[in-house]
């Protein structure tokens, strides 16, 4: 008897300290290569500095390039302006975001959870989500935006930012208030 109930409580013992396996249907997310905490970010073109930042914290797999970060905020260097524009923005743009999704690989991030992009020039943008591509300098957002500006408001469906040539595209349903904008 007393084998018995030893030999039970060896098999309960065994199945309490198994591995446990995630439920069925549940993905589970790879644990990430590596985790900074207050992170500062530089991306350069040869010499030049294209993009600069922080985030209080970045998770990267190595395998596919991937980063995951948080609380980010992302620094565009003035571009050129448009053609006929007087003179290029001031201050270049900030962007922040309470989360970012990029890949290393393909140069594109998402940033999500609200973001905000500022102008030197007082502009400042808010939009649920944003995509960025380094490569061509360009984000977009598909689903809305709100701008406010020293003497207007907009609002639109889609948008587009060029950074080199600082110029920013609305499309859908817009909605301007010139003159003074309401605070």
């Amino acid at each position: 008897m007393s084998r018995l109930l030893a030999l039970s409580f060896l098999g309960l013992l065994a199945t309490a300290c198994a591995p446990r396996r995630p439920a069925e249907g549940v993905a589970t997310e790879p644990r990430p290569d590596v985790v900074l905490e207050g992170a500062r970010l530089r991306s350069f073109e040869g010499e030049k500095l294209m993009v600069s930042g922080s985030a209080r914290t970045v998770h990267y797999r190595r395998a596919g390039g991937e980063v995951q970060a948080t609380d980010v905020v992302v620094r565009l260097p003035p571009g050129q302006g448009a053609k006929g524009s007087p003179l290029p923005m001031a201050g270049g743009t900030v962007i922040t975001a309470p989360n970012m999704d990029g890949s290393l690989a393909s140069k594109r991030w998402v940033g999500s959870g609200g973001v905000v992009v500022r102008t030197g020039d007082g502009m400042v943008a808010r939009t649920p989500r944003l995509t960025y591509d380094a490569t061509t300098q360009r984000a977009h957002g598909d689903e809305g935006v709100t701008m406010q500006g020293p003497d207007y408001q907009m609002r639109a469906d889609r948008f587009e930012l060029s950074a080199p040539d600082e110029t920013f595209t609305f499309e859908g349903t817009v909605e301007t208030v010139l003159g003074g904008a309401a605070q």
